[in-house]
């Protein structure tokens, strides 16, 4: 992989440009990208939201394949929350004011000459879209696996597009893994972890912090060291 550089964070406006149901509570929104904006896999952008009259911000990752085409998020709804219930209404033209990109959980640049294991749960598998789609494009010369947990199989996301990229490139490997599934095997993340389990592996994790700390705590206890562990918390 090249080096990534280092993207200038913009404070800027944006219009929507198409909204998706991906599952029953999740949305793809795809924002126009502003000509000068470029990010790193894994980044994020923060949208800058009003409600009777009051200001506030709320973070989400990035889930585009590259820089080439616009900015696309995939945001779990839900009702009661003070920002995914005002996305919930969003429609196309919409003018929306948000800062980035942001953070810092990107590749490692020690991660290019080990295998990667990708961790998530839910919408937490939104900056591994962009991440998985970087390396492979770039050449990675080792082996990548992502694993991704979701209740059933109603609420897989990016399915298809990650069963192709299996097909297509030998070193990509894809599990996802349902821990309420009422046709296959009910399997957690970590249970997936324990069949790949690699000790010299980069580990990325994504998603609610119980998930987390837990995964992170398994391959603390089966040596794996802390500075091979890399995660975003969604809570």
């Amino acid at each position: 992989m090249e080096q990534i550089i280092k993207p200038v964070i913009l404070k800027f406006e944006s219009e929507v440009i198409a909204v998706r149901k991906l599952t029953d509570d999740v949305k793809e929104i795809i924002l126009q990208k502003p000509a000068d904006f470029s990010f790193v896999p894994g980044q994020f952008i923060t949208l800058i939201l009003q409600k009777e009259g009051k200001e506030f911000r709320r973070s989400y990752s990035i889930a585009s394949k590259d820089n080439n085409g616009n900015i696309e998020l995939c945001i779990k709804i839900l009702k009661e929350g003070q920002g995914t219930s005002l996305i919930d209404n969003w429609n196309i033209g919409e003018i929306i004011k948000a800062i980035g990109p942001l953070g810092k959980f990107v590749l490692d640049n020690k991660s290019k000459d080990k295998d990667i294991v990708f961790v998530s749960t839910g919408t937490g598998i939104t900056p591994f879209r962009s991440m998985i789609y970087y390396a492979l494009k770039h050449n990675f010369g080792r082996n990548i696996f992502l694993v991704a947990g979701y209740k059933n199989e109603a609420d897989i996301l990016y399915d298809k597009e990650f069963k192709q990229l299996a097909t297509h490139y030998k070193n990509f490997s894809y599990h996802a893994v349902l821990s309420r599934s009422v046709t296959q095997e009910k399997k957690y993340v970590q249970d997936m972890l324990e069949e790949i389990f690699n000790p010299t592996a980069d580990y990325y994790i994504c998603g609610l912090k119980d998930m987390i700390f837990s995964v992170r705590d398994l391959l603390l206890e089966k040596g794996v060291p802390q500075e091979q562990i890399f995660f975003e918390r969604y809570d």
